[in-house]
């Protein structure tokens, strides 16, 4: 008994050191350039064979509430202050070089803003602006949070690229960092110091991401935080978190790499976090055990040894969708956009 009520005790200690922790490194982030990034309207000029058919497209990325962020021109028209947008959408039908032809000025301009082609055969294809949403939120992870506040209909590919961003990068943290290749289950990352403190703290820039997204009140991120707190639980603390994945990643000798604790914990957090705010509600048991398994499966197809990928091939990563799931968090098959031979491209 006296040794149970010690395992007891040290484990309310534990739990309360990490709290204590989760505190401290809270208080020593600031959110604001993130938060000027959010709440800064994206810009987006689209290109077309003409005016109509641009601001036709431009608004079917958007939705009707983005049209004032459009600009609409010819493909043929004089473009000035290319720099000043965040992504141009070329629509050429006529494949007459458009693309290249901005592509190439962009230089000049001063601007940074990537290329896209939407090569779907008409521009009211719906299935195209999803694939392209995808796309632009995924290249411009920084911008993510920004079309996802500003436009609704980007929410959940802005959502996806935050989180997906935010577990690779937290992957790679771990797979560099000078603590030893293998973690013990139970110690976890927990007990590595430095790589706990970074980490975490890119695991709460995410939440704060993914609040901004959905619009949330980003002057208060205590408040987000205190509010997800509970909602994500486990996914901010590696030791529970490395126990929670150990029973979906079959790996010898009953150890996880901190890669996949590092990857998957941030993946299911992310997910969770977005759930919440999208559906108002926490999550099931079910549904968390769900994320659980979805991002332990996204961590066997990391280009990694020893995490059992069937895919090596350098910088290759398939991921599901947070958003093609049922009730239970399972992954759901997802239309392949090139299936009607419409493709979305993207050029920089």
């Amino acid at each position: 008994m006296p040794a149970v009520m010690g395992r007891a005790k040290g484990q309310r200690v534990g739990a309360l050191g990490t709290v204590r922790t989760f505190v401290s490194v809270l208080r020593e982030m600031s959110f604001d350039d993130v938060r000027e990034q959010a709440e800064t309207p994206p810009r987006l000029l689209v290109l077309a064979p003409d005016e109509t058919t641009a601001m036709e497209i431009g608004t079917l990325l958007t939705g009707p509430a983005g049209a004032r962020q459009i600009t609409a021109e010819a493909l043929d028209a004089q473009l000035r202050q290319l720099g000043h947008f965040d992504a141009v959408v070329v629509f050429d039908p006529e494949r007459t070089g458009a693309a290249a032809r901005v592509r190439e000025r962009l230089p000049a301009e001063g601007g940074p803003a990537p290329v896209f082609s939407f090569t779907a055969g008409r521009p009211n294809d719906e299935r195209a602006a999803d694939t392209l949403r995808a796309l632009i939120a995924s290249r411009l992870p920084d911008r993510a949070p920004a079309f996802g506040r500003a436009f609704p209909a980007w929410r959940p590919a802005a959502a996806k690229a935050i989180v997906d961003e935010t577990a690779k990068a937290n992957a790679q943290f771990a797979l560099v960092s000078n603590i030893p290749a293998i973690v013990p289950v139970v110690g976890s990352l927990a007990s590595a110091g430095a790589d706990f403190l970074v980490l975490t703290k890119n695991q709460l820039m995410m939440l704060f991401k993914v609040a901004a997204v959905h619009g949330r009140d980003l002057h208060d991120q205590w408040g987000l935080m205190r509010e997800m707190v509970p909602v994500v639980g486990a996914g901010l603390f590696w030791r529970t978190v490395a126990r929670e994945l150990a029973s979906f990643i079959p790996l010898a000798a009953g150890t996880i790499p901190k890669v996949a604790i590092a990857y998957a914990g941030t993946l299911s957090a992310g997910r969770t976090a977005d759930y919440y705010y999208r559906m108002g509600r926490k999550p099931s048991p079910d549904q968390m055990e769900g994320f659980y398994r979805q991002a332990a499966e996204a961590v066997k197809k990391l280009p990694i040894p020893l995490l059992g990928g069937d895919d090596k091939r350098p910088g290759h990563q398939e991921l599901d969708s947070p958003h093609g799931q049922d009730g239970s968090g399972r992954p759901q098959p997802t239309p392949n956009p090139s299936d009607d031979g419409q493709m979305i491209e993207a050029s920089s």
